[in-house]
């Protein structure tokens, strides 16, 4: 059933919510190219940051990856809004409030999910940026500060009478990090108490798992996020079992290994030599997860300085599990994923800024004074 947020109809279940250092547009592309219908956000930026360097590529969107979201954090109204009319301007269809992130750095500032120990600011917050944009703003949270405190219901009641389009619930709160077992039970009452669409969020690593959530919540879909890492093939999975109850095959172990080349091969590209190594490492790893006998090689990952380092360890991982013809056809593929792009002009060395352009002509905006 398509569910609609605000001015746009989405005709997925399947939601992949911000992750920061994750859902980058080298990661959202990946995705797209497997499940190009569901709903994707960027990687949360500071709205305070934002209006200091309102030209930062975390904003970088693809002509082809709509629906896409922005997702904006802090505790200042005012600054918060214009953030989101930076958002609105590089063509986000929606703004995405975090008031869920559980990281101390976060917390501390009051931004993330200590503003559900504020419902009145985040109210405030809420009405302030809606009145400042024209797409849906939409907000993640959690269950609350602690179990003494699981305000998620009055919490999402309030976000929808201060003009939300559709929330997010993650199922567990903010003193338990990630750790215990996400709690769908207070999910599905937020559900019960809002006529907004709300997708559930926690422990959904498996379709099973999400066809599980919508049946015990009743939620509009499912977000699904650690269960994407180095599994993108997770999502259409998840896609295909919502809408037709079939399962699909995991993918191969060669895929596995070609498109963690990919990734990184990707990252270097759009971000320079030395950031893009940097950040694919622990994509690579990721990747490698759950095969045989590769936790050795997942070591070296973690050392490389370059995609030949990288291609190197994956050719070899790729003969020890699926032989030799798996590492010639790794070796094709890595080959061909070069001749696309070309050789790198700072292959090795210190570039910050990477050699592939913004993919789209990023709207020109004025610097904003920071209040």
């Amino acid at each position: 059933m398509p569910v609609k947020i605000g001015n746009f109809t989405l005709n997925s279940r399947v939601y992949v919510p911000p992750m920061a250092g994750v859902t980058d547009l080298v990661f959202r592309s990946i995705v797209r190219q497997i499940d190009p219908g569901c709903l994707m956000s960027t990687e949360m930026v500071s709205s305070r940051a934002l209006l200091a360097r309102p030209e930062s590529r975390i904003m970088d969107l693809g002509e082809a990856e709509h629906p896409i979201g922005i997702q904006i954090f802090g505790h200042e109204p005012d600054v918060m809004a214009h953030a989101a009319q930076l958002a609105e301007k590089r063509g986000a269809d929606f703004v995405d409030i975090n008031m869920g992130c559980p990281v101390p750095k976060i917390t501390k500032g009051k931004d993330g999910c200590a503003l559900m120990k504020e419902p009145e600011l985040a109210e405030e917050i809420i009405k302030t940026v809606k009145s400042a944009v024209s797409i849906p703003v939409t907000v993640k949270f959690r269950l609350g500060w602690d179990d003494t405190s699981r305000n998620c219901v009055s919490f999402g009641e309030m976000a929808e009478g201060a003009g939300a389009s559709m929330v997010t619930v993650h199922g567990r709160t903010r003193q338990q990090l990630y750790s215990g077992k996400a709690d769908w039970s207070h999910i599905a009452l937020v559900k019960k108490a809002l006529t907004i669409p709300v997708f559930g969020n926690g422990d959904v690593f498996s379709p099973e798992a999400a066809m599980q959530m919508l049946e015990i919540t009743n939620c509009d879909g499912v977000a699904v996020a650690r269960g994407s890492l180095g599994n993108p093939w997770l999502i259409p999975s998840i896609t295909r079992y919502l809408d037709e109850g079939v399962l699909s095959d995991a993918p191969s172990t060669l895929d596995r290994l070609i498109t963690a080349y990919e990734h990184a091969s990707a990252l270097v590209e759009y971000k320079g030599a030395r950031v893009g190594i940097n950040e694919s490492r622990r994509h690579m790893i990721n990747y490698t997860k759950g095969i045989s006998g590769a936790a050795p090689f997942r070591n070296r990952l973690t050392q490389i300085t370059s995609k030949k380092d990288a291609a190197e360890i994956l050719a070899e991982l790729a003969f020890m599990s699926e032989g030799s013809t798996a590492r010639e056809n790794f070796l094709l593929a890595v080959e061909q994923n070069d001749l696309k792009y070309g050789e790198h002009p700072s292959e090795g060395k210190h570039d910050r800024k990477g050699s592939i352009k913004s993919p789209v002509n990023v709207v020109a905006v004025a610097p904003v004074a920071v209040p």
